[in-house]
């Protein structure tokens, strides 16, 4: 019996040297908070690219185990720069391909669909600092590839808009209500108004025009 537990953790310690550290790290994403903890590091793992030097292998070592291949991409080749074996990040106001500065709270949602994830957050319009920018929405399309969940896109004010409505279900309503038509049929009254011209208020007042339906009303004045 002794003999078999051993030769199990002879092959189970095997396999921890075999399997890559991160296989699994990636490979489930249950809730919000362990998305939050996943983009936390995916934004470490950035960040870290300044402290040194590297070979560019190496970066693609530290960027892959968050990031899709395109995605690491796009990163590498807007904000590494360097030669040889000498290559890292430079601090800016506005890096793209950079996680963004998400609050991770209840501002930050999280929304599931088929085979995606979607973290979303609106960003209101700001003038101050060295960069302004109006109300926007930033988002982050979240994939699974050979069974882990990786950063696939960034989304600067793109979006869509079904991710929209499921994440900020009050915006959505209140756009809805916005969009729809006034229903004439549902009005008692037939309101006519005019604005301050002066010429029409005064020909209606030398013809001594009266309107005794009730129903409709004539409204003058200055709006």
């Amino acid at each position: 019996m002794d003999k078999q537990i051993k030769q199990l953790f002879l092959v189970l310690s095997l396999l921890l040297f075999i399997v890559p550290a991160n296989a699994y790290a990636n490979s489930d994403l249950d809730g919000r908070e362990d998305v939050f903890a996943f983009l936390k590091k995916a934004f470490e793992s950035q960040v870290s690219l300044s402290e040194k030097s590297r070979t560019m292998k190496e970066i693609e070592g530290v960027l892959d185990p968050y990031f899709t291949k395109s995605y690491k991409s796009r990163f590498i080749e807007e904000n590494v720069v360097g030669q040889e074996s000498e290559y890292q990040t430079y601090g800016t106001d506005f890096a793209l391909y950079f996680i963004p500065f998400y609050a991770f709270s209840e501002k930050t949602k999280v929304v599931e669909m088929e085979n995606e994830i979607f973290v979303v957050e609106f960003f209101p319009r700001n003038t101050e600092g060295p960069v302004g920018y109006e109300d926007h929405y930033e988002g982050l399309k979240i994939v699974k590839v050979n069974g882990d969940w990786k950063v696939a896109d960034y989304l600067y004010d793109e979006v869509p808009q079904e991710v929209i409505n499921k994440a900020y279900p009050e915006k959505a309503q209140e756009q809805q209500q916005d969009a729809d038509p006034v229903n004439e049929e549902n009005s008692t009254n037939e309101t006519f108004v005019f604005g301050p011209n002066f010429s029409t208020l005064k020909t209606f007042m030398e013809l001594g025009v009266i309107f005794k339906n009730e129903s409709r009303t004539l409204l003058f004045g200055l709006l």
